[in-house]
């Protein structure tokens, strides 16, 4: 039997921001559900923080979580990203796969998390950020799989396409980590030549596909819009 990159188990994870832009948006929820080589889920941690800022309205509109909100029932914001550290950083150490969704993204926005808050240097950041972390990203799994797509490559778009429930609970930390596992958990079987593989060679041939994907992204929206200062970066897992 092939090996698979679920098959010790693994770790679905999801961020809420208060925005799109890595280096300047603030994490304000955050989830963490574990899952068995059979795809049980045996435990699941979450996380509310206050991020010390206003929550945008455009924000609040997306994920339901407003500044009053967060400044009442979140933690402090140092207290949280150094927890959410420490446990992706355990996931590393036992080599567990986290599972995201555009997960680049979330490990993006954590890493000038962890940098504004001080904790750069800890062992738990060298742990996720030196190369121990394998991220399984359905998005860079599907690009790869459907290099022509008719529709959003969005998160709600393709569990509608692979009958992976999310409805109303969209844009919900735990909701979307439980669908970007199961979205990948579908994906690998749909496509097994490609993804039934370890999870370390998952992830290294998800690197090299992301920059590829990105390098056409690119050039097609110079094209489309006659901007030949678009850049798609092509780094993967993280934009440091």
């Amino acid at each position: 039997m092939a090996r698979t990159w679920f098959e010790n188990g693994y770790v679905a994870f999801d961020t809420e921001t208060t925005g799109v832009q890595e280096k300047e948006d603030r994490i304000i929820s955050a989830s963490l559900l574990y899952y068995s080589p059979t795809h049980a889920l045996v435990k699941r941690r979450t996380w509310l923080i206050n991020p010390g800022i206003e929550v945008p309205a455009a924000a609040t509109a997306v994920n339901g979580l407003s500044t009053e909100y967060v400044r009442d029932m979140g933690m402090p914001t140092g207290e949280g990203i150094a927890q959410i550290l420490a446990a992706l950083a355990q996931c590393a150490r036992y080599r567990m796969p986290v599972v995201a969704f555009n997960g680049s993204f979330d490990m993006t926005v954590l890493l000038h998390e962890s940098r504004r808050n001080g904790l750069a240097l800890s062992t738990d950041f060298a742990d996720i950020y030196s190369g121990g972390l394998r991220l399984i990203d359905g998005l860079t799994m599907h690009r790869k799989a459907h290099l022509k797509w008719k529709g959003r490559r969005n998160l709600g778009a393709l569990c509608e396409a692979y009958n992976v429930e999310l409805g109303e609970a969209a844009h919900n930390a735990t909701a979307d980590a439980r669908a970007a596992a199961e979205l990948s958990v579908k994906l690998t079987a749909e496509t097994p030549e490609l993804f039934e593989v370890d999870a370390s060679s998952l992830h290294v041939a998800q690197r090299q596909w992301y920059a590829v994907q990105m390098e056409d992204l690119q050039t097609y929206l110079r094209a489309s819009r006659g901007d030949e200062t678009i850049t798609c970066h092509p780094e993967w897992p993280v934009r440091r």
